[in-house]
């Protein structure tokens, strides 16, 4: 009983622990995974509690051992891999939350969850008129980019990546005011306010993935006619319109850095003169040398600096080292090579098939918040942050617990 309601009160709290940083992250993961093994153990049960989830995720683990092997620093690589196996019980462990406690305990969850991210949007907009958050933390860009939690008491101290927190747990918010307030035309507004906060937060690339989603959540779930849909949607393009023109900063982060890319051939010359560019630059030719195996997780970052790639023909080359070449696709392709990468997509394209057929029986809106996020965070040529890093794979594999936790759960249905 004690462990079972461990697991339940860290599962409540993550929000919290993702925001503390990167070893309460892992202590915390590593405690439910530890917790829910003990369980099983003794209470003598099988560990394929659903053994569509429990062999996905083995196998995409077994690819990331293979790639191990063919690492050109294994040093660098296997923190991460031994991660991804107490990553498999986390994910578990939800499940098993799910088939142990009743509907309304577990809809406390996402409840505690929503008052953090609540505390975040008050913190956001406080930081946007002051200048700080709350506690006098800054971002690393000042004025053009909002941190919250993830500042620091100077801008070097600073992460700032709160965009992707926000992007992580929104719909999850969305569902519960939803579920609360019962009030189609309500839902919108609500949304749309999220979608203005998230441009605030100054994170392009994020704010893309958010209009991207609570849209698609909108037009999925709620139950007003297409017109009054549409009548909604332009009204949100007209307001983001007009504040972006009438704000300096934004305009030249959101227009002439993003709308003008899709002008003619705007967009490959964006890639073509940015440092973006050159880091997928150089993620290709990492690729293109090392095929197979690529050179190994995390080792993306030595890699790029290697003096072979010194001459390569782009005018940013000179930016292309990095701890991780800012876009998923790219990452897999230079570290894991084409078999990791034809893995990791099998892996993601099964788990979204198997998700999706089950909430087109269940419409559960929870298991589509948990969908729609691992759908959009595999888009193509968007910047993302690293995928296996400790941060943003912890947002990353608790949208996909949820996603794949309620298949076959019938008491939710």
């Amino acid at each position: 009983m004690l462990l079972k309601n461990s697991i339940y009160l860290f599962f409540s709290l993550f929000p919290l622990v993702i925001i503390i940083g990167n070893f309460t992250i892992n202590l915390i993961l590593i405690l439910i995974s530890i917790s829910f093994i003990l369980i099983k153990i003794l209470n003598k049960n099988e560990f394929t509690i659903n053994s569509k989830n429990f062999y996905l995720l083995v196998f995409f683990f077994i690819s990331l051992v293979i790639n191990l092997i063919f690492s050109n620093d294994i040093t660098l690589s296997y923190p991460r891999v031994i991660k991804f196996f107490f990553v498999i019980f986390f994910i578990l462990s939800f499940k098993y939350l799910l088939n142990n406690f009743n509907e309304n305990q577990i809809n406390y969850i996402y409840k505690v969850w929503s008052i953090f991210f609540l505390i975040i949007i008050f913190d956001l907009i406080f930081e946007y008129f002051s200048g700080k958050n709350i506690f006098g933390l800054i971002s690393t860009m000042p004025g053009q980019r909002l941190a919250s939690f993830t500042g620091g008491s100077t801008i070097a101290e600073s992460e700032s990546v709160i965009g992707y927190f926000f992007y992580g747990f929104v719909l999850f918010f969305l569902s519960v005011v939803s579920q609360i307030l019962k009030n189609s035309k309500i839902d919108f507004i609500v949304a749309y306010i999220l979608i203005i906060i998230s441009l605030f937060i100054g994170e392009r690339s994020n704010f893309i993935k958010v209009f991207i989603i609570v849209n698609l959540y909108l037009v999925l779930t709620n139950e007003l006619s297409n017109k009054i849909k549409i009548s909604f949607f332009l009204i949100l393009i007209l307001g983001l319109m007009t504040f972006v023109n009438f704000n300096q900063t934004y305009k030249v982060r959101y227009y002439n850095q993003i709308i003008k890319m899709f002008e003619n051939k705007k967009g490959i010359l964006f890639l073509n003169n940015s440092q973006y560019g050159a880091h997928y630059n150089v993620a290709k030719e990492i690729f293109l040398d090392n095929p197979i195996f690529g050179v190994g997780i995390k080792n993306f970052r030595v890699e790029s600096a290697s003096e072979k790639y010194d001459n390569l023909d782009h005018p940013k080359n000179n930016l292309r080292v990095s701890t991780h070449p800012h876009q998923i696709h790219y990452e897999f392709l230079s570290e894991t090579g084409a078999f990791g990468y034809l893995c990791f997509l099998l892996f993601i394209i099964l788990s979204l098939f198997y998700s999706f057929n089950d909430y087109l029986k269940s419409k559960n809106v929870f298991q589509l918040s948990g969908i729609l996020f691992i759908t959009t965070s595999i888009l193509p040529l968007l910047p993302s942050g690293s995928f296996l890093s400790t941060y943003n794979s912890s947002i990353f594999w608790i949208n996909y617990a949820v996603m794949m936790g309620y298949i076959s759960t019938n008491k939710f249905k």
